[in-house]
């Protein structure tokens, strides 16, 4: 058994052409949603980290703001993979990936926006500053990009399933 959910023709198809902008334009607005989500929470925990005077002690909001980000991400994959199925594009493993991974650009984005009105000053602070940010950017990417994989390829075995 080769674990598909369904019996797979040996000759693959034709994928149509789309525009040349369609897959990026989808990766970059997809990003956008999961982000909304979480750019509110982002400055309490950025002013909590990186000011002398602030304490963050909201960690339920913060547990149901990660809650609220899960299942966002995997809906807004299953949407673009959908999107994706319908323009008969069976490609759609790393568009789901990319679709919300794209939330860490956007994330890095705001720190971008955070330093700018803050008032950091020096080069070994702003090397700390955009290292730790860029780490953490990559990992919301990268987990982001994960549960969009797994939610998209639940999605597509769960609708694959029925067909003989």
């Amino acid at each position: 058994a080769s674990g598909m959910p369904c019996r797979v023709h040996h000759l693959r198809r034709q994928i149509p052409t789309k525009h040349w902008s369609f897959t990026p334009v989808m990766a970059g607005v997809a990003g956008l949603v999961p982000f909304g989500c979480i750019f509110i929470e982002m400055y309490f925990l950025f002013s909590a980290f990186w000011s002398y005077n602030k304490i963050y002690y909201v960690y339920g909001f913060l547990l149901a703001v990660l809650v609220l980000l899960s299942l966002v991400v995997i809906c807004v994959s299953i949407t673009c993979v959908y999107v994706l199925l319908n323009a008969e594009d069976y490609r759609w493993a790393w568009h789901a990936v990319a679709s919300c991974a794209s939330t860490g650009v956007y994330l890095f984005v705001y720190t971008l926006y955070f330093y700018q009105n803050s008032q950091m000053s020096g080069f070994l602070q702003f090397v700390y500053y955009f290292g730790a940010s860029l780490n953490f950017c990559v990992a919301v990417g990268l987990i982001c990009g994960s549960l969009a994989y797994l939610g998209a390829s639940y999605f597509v075995f769960l609708i694959y399933r029925n067909i003989k």
